[in-house]
């Protein structure tokens, strides 16, 4: 089982019902209140219990101009958040609070993406359970509509390793767990994902993963970086 640096697959949970640029506080809950939607799920499965927040570099600064609203990016340096509490109920006071000592008296800043890393359980061949970080992490975002983007960095979930190998064990212990989550993860949050059919690493199929293939079915090895190999 290999946790890469690059995601294998992802997930994109887009609520299209409320299209906005402007940011402010409501909207951040909502966003917060998708996220503890898949976490909570997540947990559930052993997938994620998140530790931390990340936040992007971009943030955006949002001004009242009459019946207008006029936004502006400004840039700040990393920023990880410590979430001790693991207590998913409590995320959106927990990120809200820190943010209003953080925006101080400018008001109305906020950023771009955050998102929630941590430690996820996957089962190995003889069916014991180990901790990894980045198994699975949540990137929720603001762009126009409030986006959730569901991200492993695993090929547990893949019936062969990238370099063509057999792990039928280690499929069948963990694809479904990851699977099962995702169908509750789009029912919580009443949308359906945008998912693209392939990537470097693997071929996406709904909620289930498979190896890159050549046209006679062949597994093609490939790398940690996503190069082929060979």
């Amino acid at each position: 089982m290999v946790i890469l640096d690059l995601p294998v697959a992802d997930w994109w949970f887009e609520d299209e019902t409320e299209i906005t640029d402007f940011v402010g506080p409501e909207r951040v809950r909502s966003l917060i209140n998708m996220c503890e939607k898949c976490i909570s799920i997540l947990k559930r499965y052993e997938l994620l219990s998140p530790s931390k927040i990340l936040l992007s570099k971009n943030w955006i600064f949002n001004e009242n101009v009459g019946e207008q609203v006029k936004w502006r990016r400004v840039q700040k340096a990393d920023i990880s958040i410590d979430y001790p509490s693991h207590n998913e109920n409590e995320l959106a006071t927990y990120f809200l609070d820190w943010l209003k000592k953080e925006q101080g008296a400018t008001g109305y800043v906020y950023p771009c993406s955050l998102q929630f890393v941590g430690e996820g359980k996957l089962i190995n061949k003889d069916g014991v359970k180990q901790g990894f970080e980045n198994v699975v992490s949540i990137k929720a975002m603001f762009i126009g509509a409030l986006i959730v983007d569901v991200i492993t960095y695993s090929t547990a979930w893949l019936p062969y390793t990238l370099a063509g190998e057999p792990q039928q064990e280690i499929y069948e212990w963990n694809a479904p767990r990851l699977e099962k989550a995702l169908y509750e993860i789009e029912a919580a949050l009443g949308v359906e994902p945008i998912i693209d059919d392939a990537n470097e690493f693997c071929h996406i199929n709904g909620y289930r993963l498979d190896n890159a293939r050549d046209i006679d079915g062949e597994v093609i090895p490939i790398d940690e970086k996503g190069r082929i190999i060979g």
